[in-house]
């Protein structure tokens, strides 16, 4: 499987690019880095004209430019799908520093047969679009849906082909934290420092 980290968005509640933002000695695409490692033989990250250069110094496989800045994390899908190696591959934000590996496993295991695109379903908060397991296949339907103006992860799980795959450990739910905003990333520094 190819891990594909999502990092050419613009950052606009931040402020600032948040893939780049220090975590403890790394920064927080660098910690999304190290988690993916553990479930995929690549990691590559999908960026765009501001950030591809500091994003090619990190420790990736590959970086490759979001072929069409703007159209939001539906066309990273698509710049990934078209370019990946494998027949299986793992979208993830760069602003989820907490994505766990069973839950990457659980979406792995669903994506066989006709289940083409695989994400969460929360029991309280509903469908988490992201990570998002994607067969190789779904390229087709990932461009015709952006070709009828789609940008958004949730048309993709409409599709069929797409299945939702019930995490109901309270454990296995942070793995759908995002990095948003200053307090989120506020947060997100003060629990890191005291992760084991």
């Amino acid at each position: 499987m190819t891990g594909f980290i999502l990092a050419g968005g613009y950052s606009t509640r931040m402020g600032r690019d948040k893939a780049l933002l220090a975590a403890g000695s790394q920064t927080l695409i660098e910690v999304v880095i190290r988690r993916l490692r553990s479930r995929a033989d690549r990691v590559i990250a999908i960026g765009n004209a501001h950030n591809i250069r500091q994003l090619r110094a990190l420790p990736l496989d590959d970086v490759l430019l979001d072929l069409a800045p703007g159209y939001g994390p539906l066309m990273g899908v698509l710049t990934g799908l078209m370019q990946t190696k494998t027949p299986m591959n793992c979208f993830v934000s760069c602003d989820m520093p907490w994505v766990q590996g069973p839950v990457l496993d659980r979406l792995t295991g669903a994506c066989q047969g006709d289940g083409r695109v695989v994400a969460s379903l929360h029991p309280y908060e509903g469908i988490q679009p992201l990570p998002i397991v994607c067969h190789v296949s779904a390229c087709r339907t990932v461009g015709a849906l952006l070709d009828r103006g789609a940008r958004s992860l949730h048309s993709l799980l409409s599709e069929p082909g797409s299945r939702l795959v019930h995490i109901e450990e309270p454990r296995l739910w942070r793995s759908f934290i995002n990095v948003n905003t200053i307090e989120d990333y506020e947060a997100f520094r003060h629990e890191y420092a005291d992760a084991p």
